[in-house]
């Protein structure tokens, strides 16, 4: 029974976000608005000078005004105003640089004229009809294949290669990883399944017995028939370059040399089956134009980004601390503190120092250009800008960073956090966890009886299990926990916002899932567990005393009988249990920078 007095759906409704256009249209009009105020403010300068000669300080204030004038009249689509912004520009520079003598009374005349016209063309303006906004743009995110699930396990999944011992064998081990793999023997077979149920990717070897270039050929008949959007990763023996240019040609997504490196093969199905669309790229815009700011902030919005704009240069620092930023947009002229100033702060930041810089401003003289970028800057953009051109631009730089940082911070076999990115995130947490009075825990994980798998099936067979277990961990983990290889057989995880019992009972569940996965050796079967230790704080109030309190109860949990979590006590005991945890971690640093080389060399 419906209640009379209750409010039609319609009106409860939440109203539609407002479109890019009119976003734009009420920063166009700020800008308009404001106009008046800022040539106030330069006339002020102008007319004290009274005959005297100009102080440079009021001078450099006055080519940034104009020069924002500039790059804000022609972002906004006030052309005459960008001209006449920039006359004055040229006037002011010229006293600054000593390209010409000018006197305080011809500058003041020069400048007298041009904010003159400057007025009149801001009336002008103001009665003038904004112009017609282009198209809306914007860049949708892929879609999902509709026969695609967000399940790994529900990921289809087609290997075709005529060797059937090697397709088995990748198969059964992309299987390990929760992926769906039929395998085929013919590119006659391949093309039948893919007409019954179409796979989320291909796995295509590139030489057939009937054809040198089957594989490829095979994705290009696929691709005729409709299949569009079939991600493929090529696999081959061969490594030259036009096994690789025609595998691209047919579309490929990927390629992997033979022998196939599963970690590697598991990244690229990762990305490529991925029905979620990626991170959004974060952006800062720095521009003391507060609303040039929000406009290029606006554009980059209206394009999925995530953007923050700050006009007082002093205020970026505090923000990065709080905003992971992939990218910063900086103008390069702000009365306070100049772009150039700014790059080399933020490079003399070991956190910053390979975050990309592009400068955003209306300065068209290249030799300028040039230097501003050696302070620090990775790339140069002239206002006005195209939304489209913009959008391009930071998302081909940000994106590229990110697969160069990915590599960096990344261990080579297991694709997790290195050594280095692990330890620096709990840094990271323990700070935020003080400073939010929030709880925080930290785990070590180790294999129990790894040397001894190696020496029994291989050390191919040992690599395997330490990416069975680093999938396992990066799966079943929430988002904002971190896992990483801390080295050899050993992982560390970083447990935001958890108790030390639930951070117990979260290890616990990923040792039993563990536990249960089958591995498989040269026609035999085996089994592999692991040791855990658990440290908490504020228990132990700073990184190293985490890490080393994890690590005892670690090798209490191996001492214990392993197979099993420990929680690390706030005072331990026994000085001879101390010294037999020494021994123990001494050897184990021993075995870890053995494993650690071993992975370098690529084993």
């Amino acid at each position: 029974m419906s209640n009379p007095s209750s409010k039609p759906i319609q009106e409860s409704a939440a109203k539609p976000p407002e479109s890019f256009q009119a976003r734009k249209a009420k920063l166009r009009q700020l800008f308009l608005s404001q106009l008046p105020g800022r040539l106030a403010d330069a006339r002020r300068v102008v007319a004290d000078w009274r005959g005297l000669e100009p102080d440079r300080t009021e001078l450099e204030a006055l080519r940034v005004l104009f020069h924002t004038l500039k790059g804000s009249g022609a972002t906004f689509g006030f052309q005459p105003i960008a001209d006449r912004a920039q006359d004055a520009e040229h006037a002011v520079r010229q006293v600054l640089e000593d390209e010409e003598t000018t006197t305080a009374g011809t500058l003041r005349n020069t400048l007298t004229g041009i904010l003159d016209d400057l007025e009149h063309l801001q009336r002008t303006a103001e009665g003038q009809a904004a112009p017609d906004p282009p198209p809306a743009f914007e860049l949708a995110p892929r879609e999902p294949h509709p026969e695609r699930g967000s399940d790994r396990s529900q990921r289809l999944i087609y290997l075709c290669d005529d060797d059937p011992a090697l397709a088995a064998q990748l198969a059964g081990q992309l299987g390990c990883f929760g992926y769906r793999v039929q395998a085929f023997t013919t590119l006659t077979e391949l093309a039948e399944a893919v007409t019954q149920e179409t796979p989320a990717a291909l796995i295509l070897d590139i030489v057939f017995p009937e054809d040198s270039n089957g594989g490829p050929k095979m994705l290009s008949e696929l691709t005729g028939r409709g299949e569009e959007d079939l991600p493929c990763i090529f696999i081959s023996c061969r490594d030259d370059f036009q096994g690789r240019l025609q595998a691209v040609r047919a579309g490929g997504s990927a390629y992997c040399t033979k022998p196939i490196k599963t970690v590697e093969m598991l990244e690229f199905l990762d990305r490529l089956t991925n029905p979620n669309p990626p991170e959004p790229i974060n952006v800062l815009v720095v521009d003391d134009d507060q609303e040039l700011a929000q406009f290029h902030a606006t554009v980059l919005e209206e394009a999925g980004m995530v953007a923050k704009a700050v006009s007082d240069p002093e205020q970026v620092l505090e923000l990065l601390d709080h905003f992971d930023a992939d990218l910063v947009l900086m103008d390069m002229y702000m009365p306070e503190c100049s772009g150039p100033e700014l790059s080399q702060i933020l490079r003399q930041i070991p956190g910053h120092v390979s975050l990309p810089i592009i400068y955003v401003s209306s300065e068209t003289n290249v030799e300028r250009q040039h230097q501003a970028m050696a302070a620090g800057a990775d790339g140069f953009l002239t206002k006005p800008i195209e939304p489209a051109q913009l959008v391009a631009e930071v998302n081909l730089r940000a994106e590229r960073m990110r697969i160069l940082h990915s590599l960096m911070v990344r261990d080579g076999l297991t694709g997790l956090f290195n050594h280095n990115a692990i330890m620096q995130f709990l840094e990271i947490a323990v700070a935020n966890a003080r400073r939010a009075d929030a709880m925080l825990c930290f785990a070590m994980i180790d294999v129990d009886h790894f040397k001894a798998v190696n020496d029994t099936y291989g050390h191919p067979t040992g690599d395997q299990v330490l990416m069975a277990l680093s999938r396992t961990l990066r799966l079943r983990l929430r988002e904002d926990d971190m896992v990483g290889r801390y080295g050899g057989e050993e992982f560390a995880v970083v447990l935001n916002g958890v108790t030390l019992a639930q951070a117990k009972d979260i290890i616990d569940d990923l040792r039993n899932s563990f536990a249960a996965v089958t591995f498989y050796a040269d026609g035999q079967e085996f089994r592999c567990t692991f040791s855990s230790g658990v440290s908490d704080f504020p228990t132990f109030a700073t990184p190293d005393a985490m890490t080393e309190a994890a690590d005892r109860a670690l090798y209490q949990a191996k001492h214990s009988g392993r197979n099993r979590v420990e929680i690390a006590l706030a005072d331990p005991s026994a000085s001879a249990e101390d010294d037999t945890f020494s021994a123990h971690r001494q050897a184990t640093d021993a075995a870890t920078t053995d494993a650690d080389q071993r992975s370098h060399d690529g084993e």
